[in-house]
C-alpha cells in the first residue's frame, strides 16, 4: 500500500513538473514564431518615438543622386555612414518617400535583426540548447529595436549583419567570401573595420591575398570620394559632443568634442585586441571585443550602440562561455542598456557603471573559462583556409565542463 502511494506521488510530481515546463517547451518549439511576434511587439513599443536619425539617411540618399555625388562627405561631414548605406536606403527615401519609406526601412532592419540571431544559431550549432538561444535572441531583439525603430540606423544594422555572415563564412571554409562580406561591413559603417581580424582564422598563407581583397573592396567604395573632393578629409576630423555618461568624460578628456586621436584608437585598439582573441582561439569573443572597445572610447552613449554589444555578448555566451546561463548577454542588457533609461538623469553614475561593465566584459572575453567542446571546435580548422563548424551536439554535461584557457 505504501509502495503504491509512493509511486502515485512520484507520478504526480512528474506530471506537475511537466505541466510547469509545458509553456516553456511550447515557446522553445515555436521559437521563430515567438521571436517574430516579440520583434513586432517591441517595435510597436518604440513606434511613438521612431526614426530619430532617419533624417541623416534622407540627406545622404538625396546627395547620393546629385551631380555633386563625390562631394557628399565634404559637404555633409556629419554623415558618418558608408556609401553602401545610401544605396540601400535610396528606394525607401526616393521611391516610397516620407513616413512610408521610413516604416519600410524599419521593417527591413527588424528582418535584419532576425537574420543576425539566425547566424548566432548557426555559429553555435554544436554548443547551445534551443532554449538558451531563444533567451539570448529575445534579449538581442529587445535592444535591436532601439537601432531599428527608435534611431533607425540602417548602417549599423547592415554592418553587423555583414560581419556576422563573414564570421560564419570563414568558420565554414569560405575565406574569400568572408573577406568580401567583412569589407562590405566597412562600406556600410567604418567602425566595422576591426572585424578584419577575423581573416586571421584562415590559413596563414592566405592572410595577405585575403587582406588585399578586403582592402580593395573597401577602397572601391571610399577612395572615389577622397579623390573627387579633397574636402572629404574633413569628415575624418568630424567630432561629436562628449556625452557626460561616456568613459571619455569620466577620464576628464579635454574639450567638449571628439579628441583627434579617438577614432584611430578605436579602430587600431580594437584590431589589436581582436587579433589577440583570434590568436588565443577565442574567435567567438571577437564581436564582443570590437564593440566593447568602440563603446569604451566613443564620445557618444546612444543606446543603439548597445545592439552590437548584446550581439557580441550573445555569440560569446552561446559559442564560447562554459556557463549555461548567458551571463554576458544579461550583463550587457541589465547593466549597460537598461541604465540608459533608468539612470538617464544620473549620467555620472550611469557612465561609471557602464565603463566598469564594459571593461569587465572585455576582460571576460579573454579570461572566462570555455567548455572542452570549445577546444574541439577550435581544433577543427580546415586546411583550405577556413575554420569548420563542428556538427557534433553537446550534451548538458559537456556544456558545463570548463577549461581554464
Amino acid at each position: 500500500m505504501t509502495s503504491a502511494t509512493g509511486e502515485n506521488n512520484l507520478e504526480d510530481d512528474r506530471s506537475a513538473r511537466q505541466s510547469r515546463r509545458a509553456p516553456v517547451g511550447w515557446l522553445v518549439r515555436h521559437s521563430w514564431l515567438v521571436l517574430i511576434l516579440w520583434s513586432v511587439v517591441i517595435s510597436l513599443v518604440h513606434i511613438p518615438i521612431h526614426g530619430s536619425s532617419w533624417h541623416y539617411f534622407v540627406t545622404g540618399a538625396h546627395a547620393f543622386i546629385s551631380p555633386d555625388l563625390l562631394s557628399l562627405y565634404a559637404r555633409h561631414p556629419e554623415l558618418q555612414m558608408g556609401p553602401l548605406t545610401f544605396l540601400v536606403v535610396a528606394p525607401f527615401v526616393l521611391v516610397l518617400h516620407g513616413i512610408p519609406g521610413e516604416l519600410g526601412a524599419i521593417a527591413l532592419m527588424a528582418a535584419v535583426g532576425l537574420l543576425v540571431v539566425r547566424e548566432l544559431r548557426v555559429l553555435s550549432v554544436d554548443r547551445f540548447s534551443r532554449g538558451q538561444w531563444l533567451l539570448v535572441s529575445l534579449i538581442i531583439m529587445a535592444v535591436w529595436s532601439e537601432l531599428s525603430v527608435h534611431w533607425a540606423h540602417v548602417d549599423d544594422a547592415m554592418a553587423l549583419l555583414c560581419a556576422i555572415i563573414g564570421l560564419r563564412l570563414i568558420r565554414t571554409g569560405h575565406p574569400w567570401a568572408a573577406a568580401v562580406l567583412l569589407a562590405l561591413a566597412v562600406d556600410f559603417k567604418p567602425w566595422a573595420a576591426p572585424f578584419v581580424a577575423l581573416l586571421l582564422l584562415a590559413s596563414p598563407r592566405r592572410w595577405v591575398p585575403l587582406g588585399i581583397v578586403w582592402l580593395a573592396i573597401v577602397a572601391v567604395a571610399w577612395v572615389p570620394f577622397f579623390l573627387g573632393d579633397p574636402g572629404t578629409l574633413t569628415a575624418l576630423r568630424f567630432g561629436i559632443s562628449i556625452d557626460p555618461a561616456s568613459t571619455l568624460h569620466l577620464l576628464g578628456t579635454p574639450g567638449n568634442v571628439t579628441p583627434s586621436w579617438d577614432r584611430y584608437a578605436q579602430i587600431f585598439g580594437a584590431v589589436a585586441l581582436a587579433a589577440i582573441a583570434v590568436w588565443r582561439k577565442r574567435w567567438a569573443a571577437v564581436f564582443l571585443v570590437v564593440v566593447a572597445v568602440r563603446l569604451l572610447l566613443d564620445p557618444g552613449t546612444k543606446n543603439y550602440y548597445d545592439a552590437g554589444l548584446v550581439v557580441g555578448a550573445g555569440l560569446f555566451d552561446l559559442a564560447l562561455s562554459y556557463s549555461i546561463v548567458p551571463l554576458a548577454t544579461i550583463a550587457a542588457f541589465v547593466l549597460v542598456y537598461l541604465p540608459s533609461y533608468a539612470l538617464a538623469d544620473l549620467p555620472t553614475v550611469r557612465g561609471l557603471l557602464r565603463s566598469i561593465v564594459l571593461l569587465a566584459l572585455l576582460v571576460a572575453a579573454f579570461v572566462w573559462p570555455r567548455t572542452s567542446s570549445g577546444h574541439e571546435a577550435d581544433r577543427s580548422t580546415a586546411p583550405d583556409g577556413g575554420g569548420e563548424i563542428s556538427r557534433r551536439s553537446s550534451s548538458p554535461a559537456r556544456r558545463a565542463t570548463a577549461s581554464p584557457s
